[in-house]
């Protein structure tokens, strides 16, 4: 049950991809991974810089949760500092409300400065 609910939250992410090009990022490997006792989940996901190795300013990368009415159901985000970035890095916005997988109808992700 997990790893089906795992592949359709997976095909529920929408990415800007125009964002990711005007910050000269890329986002590579998402993945999800549910916790079955409580219904929280947590996405993992690769940041790759498109520019070398290097991103030029602090990154913050936006993970958005919408019902199926598309209404907000959470927000998380995690920072990428540009002093600690070599050519990529992995990073994980956990959603932990009980019952939040199964809450959601749609995730969008992109990064902003």
């Amino acid at each position: 049950m997990k790893e089906i609910l795992e592949k359709a939250l997976i095909k529920k992410i929408e990415r800007l991809e125009a964002f990711e090009d005007r910050l000269s990022v890329r986002f590579d490997t998402i993945s999800i991974k549910v916790d079955e006792d409580d219904g929280w989940f947590t996405v993992f996901c690769e940041v790759h810089s498109t520019n070398g190795t290097t991103i030029e300013h602090t990154i913050e990368i936006e993970c958005v949760l919408y019902d199926q009415e598309g209404l907000i159901l959470g927000k998380e985000s995690r920072a990428i500092y540009p002093e600690d970035f070599f050519g990529f890095e992995v990073i994980d916005i956990p959603f932990q409300e009980d019952g939040i997988a199964d809450k959601v109808g749609k995730i969008r992700m992109y990064p902003k400065k």
